[in-house]
């Protein structure tokens, strides 16, 4: 099992907050977050710590409910790890918890989330009751690509990339024997390299900038 960390998940006990006015509690929820994750890497040893990454509404909590069982009241249930769930779109903080969790004693390893279509996620990011601002989609898909680039490149840290599609989408891929559905009709396909530097080559060609997924949105790609 997994204990989950999600600055999402800290908003929803702060005092007064309300899904309309998400964006004022972020930085307390954050902290909260931050703070709990750290305490938490006291406590064990040789266990997988797992980063999200990935722009918001792409798939990151859906993929971390289907995939990574959560603590259960039987005690006797072993801790496999933990999980932060957030967009990890800045590289400064990626090294800080990267350095922590190798402090630690424990194994960091990045999971990316990779959405097929940008637009489908920036019409979800829409109908989601938690309202943050608009500019925040473009950052933190820009930044989380740019993040996971520089950890494939600088370090030598596990990296998990995974396809989110729905299943008309998972068609136009060729290999569909890794594809894995979840409890909302996602599909995560796990992406495989033969080496670190086609990993990068991939991530390379993945980067975008916030003006250019703008504009992939308006030709709704």
């Amino acid at each position: 099992m997994y204990k989950i960390f999600s600055i999402d998940d800290e908003k929803e006990v702060l005092p007064g907050y309300s899904p309309e006015k998400a964006n004022d509690f972020h930085t307390e929820s954050a902290r909260n977050a931050n703070k709990k994750f750290d305490q938490e890497l006291k406590k064990i040893k040789n266990k997988k710590v797992i980063l999200m990454c990935g722009g918001s509404a792409s798939g990151k909590t859906e993929f971390v409910a289907k995939f990574c069982p959560i603590e259960s009241d039987d005690q006797q249930d072993e801790i496999q790890g933990i999980v932060f769930d957030s967009t990890l779109p800045r590289e400064e903080g990626a090294k800080i918890k990267i350095a922590n969790i190798k402090k630690s004693g424990n194994i960091p390893i990045i999971c990316f989330i990779v959405p097929h279509s940008l637009t489908r996620c920036f019409k979800a990011f829409h109908e989601r009751e938690r309202k943050i601002p608009e500019s925040e989609f473009f950052k933190t898909h820009s930044g989380a690509r740019k993040v996971a680039l520089e950890i494939a490149k600088n370090t030598d840290i596990e990296i998990l990339i995974y396809y989110n599609l729905l299943p008309e989408e998972a068609l136009e891929l060729e290999n569909k024997s890794q594809i894995m559905i979840d409890n909302n009709d996602l599909r995560f396909v796990e992406i495989s390299f033969e080496s670190r530097s086609e990993m990068i080559s991939f991530l390379e060609k993945e980067q975008i900038s916030e003006e250019e997924i703008k504009a992939l949105i308006i030709n709704g790609r």
